[in-house]
C-alpha cells in the first residue's frame, strides 16, 4: 500500500524538510509584518508592554508578533497594526514592494504535472 509522505506543518519561520513554498512565503510575510509592527512601535516611543496595554492584548502576544511567529491570530495582529495607525493597505503595499525586490518566482506547479503529495484536492 502506497501512503503519501507526511508533511510537516509550518513552524514559526523554521522551514522543515518538505515544506512548500507557500509555507515559506507565509513565514516570510509574518516576519516582515512583525518587523513593521516593531518599527512603528519604536517610532512612536512605545514599549512592548505599553502597546499590549493600549491594544488590549498581552505582552507575550506582542513579543511573538514582532518575532514573526506565523501562528499569531490574524485578527488580533491586524488590530495591533490598526492601534499603531498602520492600515492594511500600507502593510500589503510594503509586502508587495519587498517581494518585487526579490528575484524569486512563485512556486506554482504546472497543471499538467502530477502533484507531489498525492491526489489533487482541486474542485472539479
Amino acid at each position: 500500500m502506497n501512503t503519501p509522505p507526511k508533511r510537516n506543518p509550518p513552524s514559526g519561520g523554521n522551514e522543515a524538510p518538505g515544506e512548500t513554498g507557500v509555507a515559506r512565503r507565509a513565514a516570510e510575510f509574518a516576519a516582515a509584518f512583525g518587523r513593521l509592527i516593531q518599527e512603528e512601535r519604536k517610532r512612536q516611543g512605545l514599549r512592548q508592554d505599553e502597546l499590549a496595554m493600549v491594544s488590549g492584548t498581552g505582552k507575550r502576544f506582542i513579543v511573538d508578533l514582532e518575532a514573526g511567529k506565523s501562528t499569531c491570530q490574524l485578527g488580533r495582529s491586524l488590530h495591533v497594526a490598526n492601534v499603531l495607525g498602520l492600515r492594511i493597505e500600507e502593510v500589503l503595499k510594503d509586502a508587495q514592494v519587498r517581494r518585487a525586490n526579490t528575484s524569486e518566482t512563485p512556486d506554482i506547479p504546472d497543471s499538467d504535472e502530477e502533484e507531489p503529495h498525492g491526489p489533487s484536492s482541486r474542485l472539479l
